[in-house]
């Protein structure tokens, strides 16, 4: 942390802090919070600026919101002379023990702003992490609630918890709790807007795609702003579904759905693939070739073809053991230049891919079930895979010009 650490009066032995140190802690906290996106750093060094003011802090604790699909929150805790360590806490139907055993989870559904537990008395504590700090020689812990936007509003970032252990005889002086209240607007805001970020991140990662989203973030947000793109695009289709969900319950058609698009896509992102949207039963993907070898591209994005129906027959088994019906995965692969951004209306934008060979792309995938195939490739593709492919004979495409031979592995 770049703070001088001469001149700073110890809390304990002259009553109160250096007015000019605090002011120092609280303009790079500002500073951190907007010059930087990194939570650890700004936790850390929040941190060792406090214990540098002579405040007897051993262990900090944040934690904020996250929105994400899986990720429920994330943040971290630093100990005196062990470090800093980050957490991310992962949204579960199990709750977590520590958690539900923890004087933040109560601050936090009950809305308590300030909390505090003396720690060197011989009095039975209402929480066992609080026994654990004081075995370890914790003697004072606080905790604050700190809220995020207006009062009364719901928001998916509500706010971010803190939490201060001691180890000094007689824990903090009502001059500590004063300093460290004054800083703690200014590191709310910093960790806020550093969050939001995250969120922003977070939130097109899921619902346009790791690259698509990182486009979007670093401006390409003009409708029409485009860029030509080689890539594979691969379209995966469900076959049968429509029936499916003629003939189930609507949450049990949500079920199945998320279940089985989800281990495909898994599928797809473990083998550098993009899923761009969900298409209802299926899911159009691409393969970027910027700055990759084809082959190399090409023998991922069969790879991860060839596990997709490996997965969705396993799962399909299971289901069959469950009295379900299957849901068949058909999957198309395709070679081409596509036009890679913007496409919409002035209020409302999709980050996509198009032109011909997403077009191809699809009505390649509309074969597979006449021909009982799973998974069909185009020519390009087979010619810039290398992969041992068989014919399965020349075919016109719907809405294109040109027939061509189409391929399966």
């Amino acid at each position: 942390m770049p703070m001088q650490q001469t001149g700073f009066v110890d809390t304990h032995t002259a009553g109160t802090v250096d007015a000019v140190a605090v002011q120092a802690l609280s303009d790079w906290i500002v500073e951190e919070g907007l010059a930087r996106n990194n939570l650890d750093v700004l936790i850390r060094g929040f941190s060792e600026g406090v214990a540098a003011l002579g405040i007897p802090l051993v262990r900090m604790h944040v934690s904020i919101a996250a929105l994400h699909p899986t990720v429920k929150g994330y943040g971290g805790y630093w100990w005196r002379n062990r470090g800093f360590v980050a957490e991310e806490y992962e949204r579960s139907s199990l709750p977590r023990v520590g958690w539900e055993a923890s004087p933040l989870r109560v601050m936090l559904e009950d809305n308590v702003m300030a909390m505090r537990y003396r720690l060197d008395a011989n009095a039975p504590l209402d929480y066992p992490v609080l026994e654990e700090f004081r075995e370890q020689g914790g003697t004072d812990w606080v905790g604050r609630l700190v809220r995020f936007g207006e009062e009364g509003i719901q928001t998916g970032l509500p706010g971010m918890l803190l939490s201060w252990l001691s180890d000094q005889p007689g824990g903090f002086s009502d001059a500590d709790i004063a300093t460290l209240d004054r800083l703690v607007p200014r590191l709310g805001l910093a960790c806020y807007r550093i969050a939001l970020k995250r969120a922003a991140e977070d939130l097109l990662d899921a619902y346009v795609g790791t690259d698509a989203g990182h486009r979007v973030m670093s401006g390409q947000i003009e409708r029409g702003a485009a860029s030509r793109l080689y890539s594979v695009v691969m379209v995966a289709d469900l076959r049968g579904f429509t029936r499916f969900a003629d003939e189930t319950v609507g949450e049990d058609v949500l079920a199945s759905l998320n279940e089985t698009l989800g281990d495909l896509a898994d599928i797809v992102d473990a083998h550098k693939g993009d899923v761009l949207k969900f298409l209802g039963d299926g899911f159009l993907a691409i393969f970027s070739l910027e700055g990759r070898d084809p082959e190399a591209v090409c023998a991922e994005a069969l790879a991860a073809a060839e596990e997709m129906c490996a997965a969705n027959g396993r799962l399909n088994a299971a289901r069959g053991a469950a009295g379900k019906p299957p849901l068949v995965v058909d999957v198309a692969l395709h070679l081409g230049e596509v036009m890679y951004g913007n496409v919409g209306s002035n209020r409302r934008l999709d980050f996509t891919v198009i032109g011909p060979a997403v077009n191809e792309a699809a009505r390649i995938e509309a074969l597979c079930t006449p021909l009982g195939e799973q998974i069909l490739v185009s020519e390009s593709f087979a010619a810039a895979s290398g992969a041992k492919l068989r014919s399965v004979g020349t075919h016109q495409l719907r809405g294109v010009a040109r027939s061509q031979e189409l391929f399966t592995p």
